[in-house]
């Protein structure tokens, strides 16, 4: 993962970029409280919690997705609504 910032556009416009990711692509969880409860790995479910006992409870990283343990753009909710990513 990488973030670009292109300085010498108005605005300086930042772009996130990843590198593909081959394999079956799967959604574990999402921002809303969908938890995919096929999936067999379990280690996607144990970060969220971990995330969220470990801040105390001031947060959770969700929408958990990608392939195999490799994440892809996840989402950080906080208990006073502030943006992190």
């Amino acid at each position: 993962m990488a973030v670009l910032e292109f300085v010498e556009r108005e605005g300086s416009p930042l772009y996130h970029i990843e590198h593909y990711i081959e394999g079956e692509y799967v959604k574990y969880n999402s921002n809303s409280g969908f938890v995919d409860a096929k999936a067999c790995r379990m280690t996607p479910h144990a970060f969220s919690h971990f995330t969220f006992e470990r801040s105390g409870h001031e947060l959770i990283v969700v929408d958990i997705q990608g392939v195999g343990d490799l994440y892809t753009d996840p989402q950080i909710h906080t208990t006073e609504g502030k943006n992190y990513i």
